[in-house]
């Protein structure tokens, strides 16, 4: 009797170690990814701006992706135990696809897709976490939930010109400046 009860008990501790192989390999990032960023200045836009004689300045989706990373790096310890290790992230407009390598308890790593959205709230950029998703799996947003980023655009303008609105296009974002804030 001794003997099948220490063989069940092995045979499951086998069983139970090759399913979290197998969820290890399923949830493993697929691509090398981090946060490394290269600062952007919004200032020396102000050039192309005088010489298109409109007071826009468009920052292209690279330098909206430079911006998000900055911002993604700063506020990389994320709930549970999770921690953000590198971001591709993707602008369609006001929505922010990211594949992004995470690593749960500093040992796990995952990689995951998450949506954000963008929104203008004077006077700052705010990102919005919608939801992640692991492969084909859906996690709760209990899990994960990231609090809203906030970025200070008025920080990268020189002190004379503010902001004015926001819109956002779908590879790029408009900022639309007012003289003499």
């Amino acid at each position: 009797m001794l003997k099948k009860v220490t063989i069940t008990l092995l045979m499951l501790a086998v069983i139970a170690a090759v399913m979290l192989f197998i969820i290890i390999q399923y949830v493993k990032p697929t691509k090398s990814l981090d946060l490394q960023y290269k600062e952007i200045a919004i200032s020396s836009k102000i050039a192309e701006m005088i010489l298109s004689r409109k007071l826009d300045v468009r920052l292209s989706e690279e330098e909206v992706n430079q911006l998000l990373k900055k911002q993604l790096a700063s506020h990389s310890t994320l709930p549970h135990n999770f921690r953000m290790e590198g971001a591709e992230l993707d602008l369609q407009g006001a929505r922010v696809e990211a594949d992004v390598n995470m690593r749960w308890h500093d040992r796990i790593p995952i990689g995951a897709h998450t949506t954000f959205t963008l929104a203008w709230d004077p006077p700052n950029l705010v990102i919005q976490h919608v939801n992640t998703q692991i492969r084909n799996w859906q996690l709760p947003s209990e899990w994960l939930q990231l609090a809203p980023i906030e970025i200070p655009l008025q920080s990268y303008l020189p002190k004379l010109i503010g902001i004015k609105n926001i819109v956002f296009e779908d590879n790029a974002i408009l900022i639309q400046l007012k003289p003499f804030q």
